[in-house]
């Protein structure tokens, strides 16, 4: 069974030597634009070259984060930069943006792409979409479970990547808009403030109810080895060098002796870093008690003790060959690259004694502060060669260079600025909604609306269906049978794809993160309807999304701000009947807001903004965004307060109270 490979963070050049200090065959790193982890130390220019090199000497694989959502203006730089990174020898870049990600595969076809976890991707659907698309990897989402996975493995057509420890987000990577609505710091930019960290009051109870404890997944090693996962990886771009070092040498030593970890191989990762201990749920489906914050005792129990530097020197096995009346040889074999120096012709043995295998030996193997050390020596020679040690040292300086250099790669970008396309122009403006319940829709609402979309579970045949967000393989097929032949809104890439072959109508919903053209043709390619664009562009950035089918704006309705597998209405310990299809709840903030949170038929949690989008006297300004497609979305409004609505954006009504909105910018 092929071991998988260990995937350590390095959020600097003290991260990246103490991930190859701890045993790491591949690291990911930051360019210092359009990644994730904005406010890491990232690498820049210079720094990024040279920790490519260091890499490469080592064997160890580079995979290059350019995972954020992009908007068109960006599209261009970009690609310049997916350009940079190829020609400075990544082995591969992490994507988040289907825009871009279709960017790098017309334009730089050898550039491996891997799907960055903040696309969703978590199904077979979605990884037979994404290779379609070009990528060769999926990094799946944190939540899988130890079933799902083996299932994931068993049939994707591309590698599957999965987390096995770290901090885990509380919502699905890619579907939380807390931060960005909240402070203002985008999640799917690279700047989230981890407002699922700050206490909330729920149920009367103050405390941490979406702060979840770090993953650990040491204790489950020989199942994730069985399944076929291609890579683990260890979060931890904003940890210090001796988290990285730490974690990767405990992890290293489980993967090479094929074991799950002891108790006390766990306190050790413990001592590292640990919001109250550590979990497993996800993977084990017992989601009870995941719930942590970091602690002072946490503090107390850390271990302090420094990474000490890179030490380690990757192998080199030389052969010195000096034969008289033929050019000398120095080849040397790195763990990942052989290079071949070759000098002049070799003199015949006089007066001087001819090169001894000692001097052949002693002098090739001074590396000095290279990444090398000689691990293997051959000497073939005639006996009769005067080859003098300063040529020794040409020749293994020579070869010394040629290794740490790589294979030219040359990017030859076209001009890449965006075309400015236009959206396709409609006689009227179409309105769609979702809504919670059934009980919520009026009679006016089914004259107003064009389509009304419930959840999928709310066991109603006469409205559209909203796609359960997260679909695991293991209970796919029964929701496609449900649902073949019908309207529905559709939540992922891998959702679109397979919504078009058996429903008559998909529309993509928000959660596909559309902020660019490019991703929108993209999506329209797939066969979705209508485009919903991402909730976080702007009025002006949306009129400059061109794309071939309509584009759909959310004019209406509390924004969803996190999608969680996790209950934190029952932490895990729900007692759910089949009648109780919704569990309504909320989440009360420090400063008194109130964040509605309701259970959904599949069990999984969305926590809404505290406040709806409200534009009913501002429709002149949503007619310049292009948009043809108004979507509304209701959570806690009663009938009367949905037809109160609908009348209002009928008639272009101001707002009662304009504190109690939010406005699209």
């Amino acid at each position: 069974m092929k071991k998988p490979e260990l995937l350590l963070p390095a959020g600097s050049r003290a991260s990246l030597e103490a991930a190859i200090e701890g045993g790491a065959d591949a690291v990911y790193l930051g360019a210092g634009q359009f990644n994730a982890r904005m406010r890491a130390e990232n690498f820049n220019g210079d720094e990024l070259a040279a920790a490519l090199c260091l890499a490469r000497a080592y064997g160890v694989r580079t995979y290059v984060t350019l995972n954020t959502r992009l908007f068109d203006a960006e599209l261009s730089d970009a690609l310049r930069l997916a350009a940079s990174l190829y020609e400075a020898g990544a082995d591969a870049l992490i994507v988040a943006d289907m825009g871009i990600a279709s960017l790098i595969r017309k334009h730089l076809p050898d550039l491996e792409i891997h799907a960055s976890t903040q696309l969703s991707g978590h199904s077979l659907d979605d990884a037979r979409a994404l290779q379609a698309a070009g990528f060769t990897r999926m990094v799946c989402h944190r939540e899988i479970s130890r079933d799902s996975l083996f299932e994931l493995c068993k049939s994707s057509p591309i590698e599957i990547e999965m987390f096995i420890h770290g901090a885990y987000c509380v919502s699905f990577s890619g579907q939380c808009l807390m931060s960005a609505v909240m402070g203002g710091r985008s999640g799917n930019r690279g700047e989230c403030a981890q407002p699922c960290r700050q206490p909330y009051t729920k149920s009367g109870e103050k405390g941490y109810p979406i702060s979840l404890k770090d993953m650990c997944l040491a204790s489950r090693v020989t199942d994730i080895i069985a399944s076929g996962a291609a890579s683990l990886k260890i979060e931890g771009r904003q940890k210090p060098p001796e988290y990285v070092y730490g974690t990767a040498k405990i992890y290293r030593r489980l993967l090479d002796e094929g074991r799950n970890a002891t108790a006390e191989e766990i306190e050790a990762l413990a001592r590292i870093f640990s919001r109250d201990g550590f979990t497993d749920g996800y993977f084990t489906e017992n989601m009870k008690n995941m719930r942590g914050v970091r602690t002072y005792d946490d503090f107390l129990k850390m271990d302090k003790s420094k990474f000490g530097g890179l030490t380690r020197k990757a192998p080199l096995d030389i052969t010195l060959t000096a034969v008289a009346g033929k050019p000398a040889t120095f080849e040397a074999v790195a763990p990942e690259k052989r290079a071949v120096a070759v000098g002049e012709t070799v003199a015949e043995a006089g007066e001087v004694a001819p090169l001894s295998e000692e001097g052949a030996r002693k002098n090739s193997s001074r590396l000095g502060n290279t990444p090398f050390e000689m691990r293997d020596f051959r000497f073939i020679t005639d006996g009769r060669a005067a080859l003098t040690l300063s040529a020794i040292n040409a020749l293994r300086r020579s070869a010394v260079d040629e290794l740490l250099s790589m294979e030219e790669r040359k990017a030859d970008l076209p001009d890449v600025t965006p075309p400015k396309g236009k959206k396709p122009k409609a006689e009227k403006i179409t309105f769609t909604a979702e809504f919670l319940s059934e009980g919520q829709i009026t009679p006016l609402a089914e004259r107003f609306f064009d389509r009304i979309y419930l959840p999928f579970g709310a066991h109603s045949d006469k409205y559209d269906v909203s796609l359960p967000p997260y679909l695991p393989d293991l209970r796919s097929e029964e929701v496609w049978q449900a649902v073949k032949g019908r309207r529905v809104l559709a939540h992922g890439t891998g959702q679109l794809k397979k919504a078009r072959e058996v429903c008559s109508e998909v529309g993509a919903s928000f959660r596909m993160n559309i902020f660019n053209s490019s991703a929108a043709r993209y999506y329209s390619s797939l066969g979705a309807d209508f485009l919903t664009l991402a909730p976080e562009a702007k009025r002006a950035q949306m009129r400059d999304i061109s794309s071939p089918s309509p584009c759909a704006a959310i004019v209406y309705g509390r924004l969803p701000l996190m999608l969680t597998l996790r209950c934190a209405i029952s932490d895990g310990k729900c007692k759910k009947s089949a009648k109780e299809e919704i569990c309504p709840s909320a989440i009360t903030d420090r400063h008194g807001v109130r964040f509605p949170l309701y259970g959904m038929p599949d069990c999984t949690n969305v926590v809404f903004n505290s406040v709806p989008t409200y534009m009913a006297d501002k429709q002149d300004e949503l007619k310049k965004t292009g948009c043809t497609v108004y979507h509304f979305i209701f959570t806690d409004e009663t009938p009367e307060e949905c037809d109160s609505i609908i009348r209002a954006y009928m008639n272009g009504e101001s707002p009662e109270d304009p504190s109690k909105i939010r406005r699209m910018q």
